[in-house]
Order: structure tokens, then sequence, then C-alpha cells
């Protein structure tokens, strides 16, 4: 289909389902205790410990709840009986969350096995080189595709807004403060009318505003006047413009690109 063929004044919606939205909305209310949200993962400010992914910021929900439970049986501490607030407290302070790049292996890895029939790592390989980086990232996908094999042009290419759909990504390239901090966004529902779309995504992330509990996995939307990303309104948390971390990060990048993966490319 060439480009003047596609109607651009689309109507509809589209949402996440199945497996992936499930994901989704695990890592959104943990399967433990009072289900508390997700804590982030800065895995820039913490060294290895170990060759679990689910210490290094790349463990899938079911994970992460267990691994608290082990935590809270050698401290001795009864998880049921924390308030929410406590528990996210419990998990930020043993360092037990997920990176961006961990949130959308997971809930990407569960929309290729749908579609496709096999992991994520069939589709999308690691920007590691050599023989020792090859196997590690055949050996433990989660922890070696980072964003930048999400935004490499091997693995998937930039899409329209126009063209947006659930399971496309938008990634942030060279933002923070020295420019070396990578970013990633899920879509997670897309609405159009006429010539304006709402890109809903979620994605694992820390504001400065949030404090040592507030950061984690959660939603937002983007509402998009034709194909400007960035000249759109930013809404996550109740804040838009400067107010908005995300789109601040988003804006201060190198580089904005709202891509699709190759698994979802109808051949």
């Amino acid at each position: 289909m060439h480009p003047q063929d596609i109607d651009t004044e689309k109507t509809g919606s589209s949402k996440l389902e199945g497996k992936a939205r499930a994901v989704v909305d695990s890592y959104l209310a943990l399967p433990l205790g009072t289900k508390p949200s997700c804590p982030y993962f800065n895995n820039r400010r913490r060294k290895g410990r170990g060759g679990l992914r689910v210490l290094v910021g790349k463990g899938a929900p079911e994970e992460i709840a267990g691994e608290a439970e082990i935590f809270a049986l050698r401290q001795r501490i009864k998880l049921n009986l924390l308030s929410t607030d406590k528990l996210k407290e419990f998990l930020c302070e043993n360092d037990l969350g997920v990176d961006c790049s961990g949130f959308a292996y997971h809930a990407l890895d569960a929309l290729c096995r749908e579609k496709r029939g096999r992991g994520i790592q069939s589709f999308v390989k690691s920007n590691r080189t050599g023989i020792l980086g090859k196997i590690l990232a055949r050996l433990r996908p989660a922890e070696n595709l980072g964003v930048s094999s999400f935004r490499n042009d091997k693995n998937g290419s930039a899409v329209k807004v126009r063209d947006a759909m659930p399971g496309d990504l938008i990634t942030f390239m060279g933002t923070g403060r020295d420019k070396t901090y990578n970013h990633i966004l899920v879509i997670t529902g897309v609405d159009r009318l006429g010539g304006d779309t709402r890109l809903t995504y979620a994605h694992s992330y820390s504001w400065p505003s949030d404090g040592l509990y507030g950061h984690g996995v959660r939603e937002g939307d983007i509402l998009v006047h034709g194909e400007d990303l960035l000249g759109g309104t930013w809404k996550e948390q109740g804040q838009t413009g400067s107010d908005n971390y995300t789109f601040t990060s988003a804006r201060d990048a190198k580089e904005v690109s709202l891509r699709r993966l190759n698994f979802l490319v109808e051949r």
C-alpha cells in the first residue's frame, strides 16, 4: 500500500488484549498482598546481585512477587499484613522492581507468543556482539534486550502515528542530563478521530517528583494532532507539559521514534 492510499481520516479504537494485557495489568497490580504497582528498577545505580533476572530489574510479575515472599520470610515480615503503601516501600527497600526494557520485554514476549507462537528472542536480536555476547543473549534474552536493541532497524521500523497500533513502541534515545539514557514506552491503546490520535502507553519509570517510593509501572496517554508526536499533549499522573517528566524526557532526547517490531508486521 502506498502512502497516498492510506485514509488519513481513520476512526475507531484498538487496545492491547489477551496475555500481553494481562502482563501489563500484573505489573500495574502485582500478584502480591494488596497488589501494589511494580516499582521502577534503576539498573544504572545498582550493581548486579547475582544471576537471577528478577534481581536486576528484568523479572516477570510473578517472579518479583515470589522473590518478595522469600525476602519477607528471611526478614520475618508478614506481607499480608502490610498496607499497599507499606508493601510498595518493602519492595523498594529490597530493590525489587522492573526497568523500562524489562517491562517491555515481558509484555511484548507475551504478545509475540500469541501472534507468532514463539518467544520474542526469535524475532528481536540483541545488540550484543562477539561469541560470548551472542551466547548470553540467547540464554538470557530478558537481560540482553535493552532499549537500543528494540530500537535497532534490524528488529523493526518507524511507523506513522496514523498507522499506530497496540504493541508498537516509542523509544527515547540519548536523554537525561548526560544524554546517555534511553527509554521505552509500550503502546497499549489507540483511539482515532479524524486527524487526531490518542496513544495510550504503559512503561516503568521514575520521576524526580516520585520520591523514594512513588515510581514504577504506570500508564499515560498522548493526544497527537497529525504526525507531530512531540507537539501533542502528553498526560501522565495528571500532569502535562513541563510538569510531565516523561514528556520532558522525550522532548530532550536526541531521537524519539514510534516503532513497530518485525513480528507485528504482516507479511
